[in-house]
């Protein structure tokens, strides 16, 4: 047996049991113990085909090697483009915050505003709404998962970003702008922005469309018409955990879907001050205190695309992100939209639309919407559905292969899978073999209730 055929016995065989290991790192049972009987197989055959051929142990490690880099070559090169989101700027038009489920819910029976909404604006949702509204809201008692220790982490966090929501605007500059180039003050907000703690921060022109056309999350300023005469936007994620999304849909996912809307909130509001004290006029858009679209925002400047589930789909973790978004009339070099073959790999996939226990995530084709030809996810029967758990559910986040952990193995396929077609029908298929159809359950964190 040629020594060669040995050493690249041996390569080949850790790089499958690496896979093996890294997989029961991230407690995914199945992916590790597949992976490691591909591993003592393969070592079986390999030493197999050895001590049967011997002599032709030198050219078989060759015809290996050069298969295995063949197939790495084939699979990065730029076959079959990615369709980008279609977006047609002559059709975009500014949303109504006052539509989005979070607003209707804050309305009360009696009040201006509920009147105005349910006679004039909306009246056919009237009875969907009332029915929502006559569930327990999100860490009530009454919902399925309702824990009367474990609800209140949720609960408690969203209080305190109630309390900062009004740092979001830190009022007009006290001195004149100072003198920076474009291109150093993109490097400093940037900069800034992740010593804060943000995973990715992206900068892009601020469009018409991105800006909510009447204000509809707080009844003080209840419709008021929205304007914003900043210039850019510069939007940031902040990565959820891996091991608390794949709770879903139990409370650590809430839990920690409500921790990343507070460290965003702390590190907007620090952005916006700061561009403020360089003289420049500035505000934060954080939960409950929104004038922009961040997700719209977020995939112009190329933090991501918008995939399926209706969700900001990033490079590195897919949707298991969450957004944050400053507004300014500070100039910076601008991003550009980025296209990583979303559009293809979820046309193919569906694991989020047929994991949906609500079916609030379409299954057909696109439509376009407002001018962007994609996929409308039902907020009406998502939300039911949270009121029902008493949790904001996540099952898309934690099915969805791009949500994987940012590890070697997971990079190397992101790699192939944003270049080339076949490789994202191959890692389609790859995925249903090592993780499944359905959704996974890690263990709740140990200061969480068992039930």
């Amino acid at each position: 047996m040629h020594w060669f055929y040995l050493l690249s016995g041996v390569v080949f065989f850790l790089g499958i049991l690496g896979f093996s290991i890294t997989s029961f790192r991230e407690l995914e049972k199945r992916a590790g113990l597949l992976s490691l009987l591909c591993a003592v197989g393969f070592g079986i055959i390999w030493a197999g085909i050895g001590i049967a051929f011997p002599e032709a142990t030198f050219y078989l490690a060759v015809i290996a090697w050069a298969l295995s880099v063949a197939g790495a070559i084939f699979l990065s090169l730029p076959i079959g483009k990615a369709e980008p989101l279609k977006i047609d700027i002559s059709k975009t038009e500014r949303f109504d915050e006052r539509h989005i489920m979070f607003g209707r819910m804050e309305l009360k029976e009696g009040t201006p505003q509920y009147d105005e909404y349910y006679m004039h604006l909306n009246p056919e949702m009237k009875k969907v709404d009332d029915n929502l509204r006559s569930m327990p809201d999100l860490g009530e008692p009454g919902a399925k998962y309702f824990n009367k220790l474990d609800s209140p982490y949720m609960v408690s966090i969203f209080e305190f970003i109630e309390k900062i929501r009004h740092l979001a605007d830190p009022g007009e500059p006290d001195q004149g702008p100072v003198s920076i180039t474009p291109e150093e003050a993109t490097r400093k907000i940037k900069g800034f922005g992740k010593f804060l703690g943000a995973l990715d921060v992206r900068v892009t022109r601020l469009r018409d469309y991105h800006v909510y056309s009447h204000a509809g999350r707080q009844l003080h300023n209840w419709g008021q018409r929205l304007t914003l005469d900043h210039k850019y936007a510069v939007v940031f994620s902040s990565e959820m955990n891996y091991r608390m999304v794949h709770t879903a849909p139990l409370l650590p996912t809430s839990t920690e879907s409500a921790f990343e809307y507070m460290r965003l909130a702390c590190i907007a509001i620090c952005l916006a001050t700061y561009i403020k004290n360089l003289g420049y006029k500035a505000r934060a858009h954080i939960d409950g205190n929104y004038h922009v679209l961040t997700t719209a925002v977020a995939h112009d400047a190329g933090l991501g695309e918008l995939g399926r589930l209706g969700l900001l789909v990033t490079p590195t973790h897919g949707p298991r992100v969450r957004t944050a978004v400053v507004t300014t009339d500070m100039v910076f070099v601008e991003d550009k939209p980025i296209n990583i073959g979303v559009q293809h790999f979820c046309r193919i996939c569906k694991k989020c639309a047929e994991n949906c226990p609500s079916q609030s995530i379409e299954k057909g084709e696109k439509k376009q919407i407002r001018g962007v030809t994609k996929w409308q996810t039902k907020m009406e029967t998502c939300y039911h559905h949270w009121r029902t758990l008493g949790t904001d559910c996540s099952i898309c986040l934690a099915v969805c292969p791009y949500s994987k952990p940012n590890s070697f193995y997971h990079n190397l396929l992101r790699f192939f899978i944003h270049r080339n077609s076949v490789a994202r029908k191959l890692a389609f298929l790859m995925d249903d073999l090592f993780y499944g159809r359905r959704p996974r359950h890690t263990e709740k964190p140990a200061w969480f209730s068992e039930k």
